[in-house]
């Protein structure tokens, strides 16, 4: 694939989920009603001044009364369609697809959404979504597209421990970046308690995953690839290494 069709793409799907995004925006009221909380690459948009180019667009709320997926099912069908729902345990999961012409080419925006906690890929990777993540989240402006929109996220401090439960490889350079801009977030080991039900996971995807990504030598790379920016060097990842490892102590 050439590099303009690759941009091509990459505008197409990012001009999709300004749509869905808006759309979810206006039956929320704003994000409002529910409290609907944007995580994963797009949030993400909220704590650096660096793009990266996603797939899927994150979404989180807190498990009440009923069932907010059931709702949120209801607006966005018209727009999309399920290609999953899952609901158990007191938690549950959808995603909407749009599938989007490009040329003779098919491409997914995708919409993911969360209830009453975030899962990994282990059965210990587990997030409870309480009421002080809602109640902490704020609303910011992110760059989706050629549009500016108003969108609801978390605390620096909940989304950090969200993207190191996650440890795929486009977390660590995520992590990498946010720490370099921001720094380690307060009260992290407390928090984690409050939140994971096993907390131990924690500084395991630290010690397995996150780090040992940040020290291969291609790291560099990847990154400077992932965000199509410089900055990023040699000295200031290995900086951000020693702030990491000090997590596990």
């Amino acid at each position: 694939m050439s590099l303009a069709r690759y941009v091509e793409m990459v505008r197409a799907r990012e001009e999709e989920i300004a749509k869905l995004i808006g759309s979810l925006s206006k039956k929320s009221n704003g994000f409002e009603s529910p409290k609907v909380i944007l995580t994963g690459g797009y949030g993400l948009r909220a704590f650096i001044p660096f793009q990266r180019s996603t797939r899927a667009c994150d979404f989180v709320l807190r498990k009440e009364d009923g069932w907010y997926l059931d709702e949120i099912k209801r607006w966005l069908i018209k727009d999309s369609s399920v290609e999953a729902f899952e609901k158990k345990n007191g938690s549950g999961y959808m995603r909407c697809i749009k599938l989007i012409k490009v040329g003779r080419r098919s491409i997914r925006a995708s919409l993911d959404f969360m209830e009453g906690e975030v899962t990994g890929r282990a059965e210990k990777d587990v997030v409870k979504i309480d009421k002080k993540f809602v109640s902490e989240s704020w609303k910011t402006g992110i760059r989706v597209a050629d549009r500016e929109i108003v969108v609801r996220v978390p605390r620096y401090l909940d989304y950090f421990m969200l993207k190191v439960v996650s440890a795929r490889a486009s977390d660590a350079r995520d992590i990498a970046t946010l720490v370099w801009k921001n720094g380690i977030p307060e009260g992290l080991k407390e928090r984690v308690n409050e939140v994971m039900p096993c907390p131990e996971v924690y500084k395991e995807k630290l010690r397995r995953s996150i780090l040992p990504l940040m020290k291969d030598k291609r790291f560099l790379h990847s990154w400077r690839g992932t965000f199509m920016a410089t900055e990023f060097n040699g000295e200031v990842k290995e900086q951000i290494i020693e702030q990491l490892s000090k997590l596990l102590t």
